[in-house]
């Protein structure tokens, strides 16, 4: 806390990113938004990552997080596959507690962007499908859908070069949006293309667009005011 009221008084610092890969709700969770409500940093906003199942368990800090100044959080919902769960060693996460967490999270004021994955090995045409459906029933604010990446140093780097899954070693591609390897059902390209198809059913549907843009959220506005824009801009610039 000391850092931070340092930026923010003397560099004009509005906006924190606790970069832990698990901002682990609890106690250490209530501690520094207690505190930043005691120092009177009521115009910083912060952001950070947290496991859907953390959230829920912790669904009692919410509303003083939010006071706190949380405005933005990204939470882990990835598949609704209990078989590439498990392959993630994500025990404990499931479809309800996953559309809990972003409910909790929408009730407070708190911006929820959900990260999903597909090109687990057992991913087929229908189990993508099957994503695309349950990313829209969770119904975050924004979705990211990232392709399985072996990065090394994981044991899933490991297993794959062992068993011949990489097809490309160009580690530019190494970033979640290229897809690296096929699954037994599709091939990488196929990884590609539905990896496309989930940012497009999700970003395409017109019900979501119309709510987003009227959304009490401010942050939930904006994106989707900017997405607007965007395509308004790409549509314009093809009919020259």
């Amino acid at each position: 806390m000391d850092e931070i009221e340092h930026l923010h008084e003397a560099y004009g610092s509005c906006f924190f990113w606790f970069t832990d890969d698990n901002f682990a709700l609890g106690d250490r969770a209530k501690a520094i938004g207690e505190e930043m409500i005691a120092r009177g940093l009521t115009d910083v906003t912060w952001f950070c990552q947290a496991r859907c199942d953390d959230i829920v368990r912790s669904r009692e800090y919410i509303p003083l997080l939010r006071r706190a100044g949380n405005t933005w959080m990204l939470v882990g919902l990835d598949t609704p596959s209990p078989e590439a769960l498990q392959s993630f060693r994500r025990d404990g996460l499931d479809r309800s507690t996953a559309k809990e967490s972003v409910d909790l999270l929408r009730k407070n004021g708190i911006f929820s962007q959900g990260t999903f994955i597909i090109g687990d090995r057992s991913d087929t045409h229908e189990s993508v499908a099957a994503l695309r459906e349950y990313a829209d029933w969770v119904d975050p604010d924004i979705a990211t859908f990232m392709a399985l990446t072996p990065f090394p140093g994981t044991d899933i780097f490991e297993e794959a070069r062992a068993r011949g899954w990489i097809e490309d070693w160009n580690w530019t591609n190494y970033d979640m949006v290229h897809a690296i390897m096929p699954t037994e059902h599709l091939s990488r390209a196929e990884v590609q293309e539905e990896l496309y198809r989930c940012y497009d059913g999700f970003f395409g549907s017109w019900p979501r667009r119309f709510k987003s843009l009227s959304s009490e959220n401010p942050y939930t506005r904006r994106t989707y005011q900017y997405l607007a824009r965007q395509a308004i801009l790409t549509g314009l610039r093809r009919l020259f």
